[in-house]
């Protein structure tokens, strides 16, 4: 009990913090819809949807696995006061979320927080994205570019998986990193299907304020979840 309690439960909602961001999604989304807008093959679709979702698992795989060795190298990485700074971070990330993850003012649309020039660069790049390489450099790059954002989630999870059992290590890391990019695969596989992209959008359009609130608000939830059970020792 005191595993899942102390472990497993922080571990899944860190995952769906993450599940929680729109710019991985919004991505892809665009992607999807240059390539059927083009009238590619469907095997062209799934190869650069395939190559995009690679690029998104290899970064954050990347990412917690530097984020565990720097924290082997760190000889508070389960001392109190390094939980009292990183659960601090969580909640100021959560508030960060609910604030600004989406533009103020925007009635309609799924406008992120993104400077105006860089969404209108990766608006650009993504449509003229033809090759698995330039897929696979955008599923890296909406990773990085939500690095401010899922930092603190990511530095959680790492923190948690070093105190794993050494041979459970790698099936953890690698559960923790599928469930992040589930949304992906499941955008993919309806791709494939022929499910319509628009009708996706929407929803997303509908529900993005419950979305933001919601990352938001599991984010000051763990923050404060950890500062009990870790610091407080409750």
């Amino acid at each position: 009990m005191t595993e899942i309690l102390g472990l497993w439960l922080p571990l899944a909602v860190a995952a769906l913090v993450q599940v929680s961001f729109a710019l991985g999604v919004s991505m892809l989304t665009l992607l999807s819809g240059s390539v059927l807008s083009n009238k590619e093959s469907a095997h062209r679709l799934r190869e650069l949807s395939f190559a995009y979702i690679f690029g998104s698992f290899a970064a954050t795989l990347t990412g917690i696995i530097t984020i565990m060795y720097c924290l082997f190298q760190f000889p508070y990485a389960n001392h109190d006061r390094w939980w009292s700074v990183l659960c601090g971070i969580t909640v100021g990330a959560g508030a960060v979320v609910i604030m600004f993850y989406y533009r103020p003012g925007k009635k309609t649309g799924t406008q992120l927080w993104l400077p105006r020039r860089a969404a209108e660069f990766l608006c650009e790049r993504t449509k003229k994205t033809t090759e698995c390489f330039e897929a696979f450099i955008l599923g890296v790059a909406s990773v990085v570019l939500e690095l401010l954002f899922i930092a603190a989630p990511l530095i959680i999870a790492a923190n948690l998986i070093i105190n794993v059992e050494f041979e459970w290590q790698p099936l953890t890391i690698f559960s923790y990193v599928f469930v992040t990019i589930l949304p992906l695969v499941i955008l993919a596989i309806c791709n494939r299907r022929g499910k319509k992209i628009s009708t996706f959008q929407r929803w997303r359009e509908k529900n993005k304020k419950f979305l933001q609130i919601s990352a938001g608000t599991l984010l000051i939830i763990l923050g404060l979840y950890l500062f009990v059970y870790k610091v407080w020792g409750v």
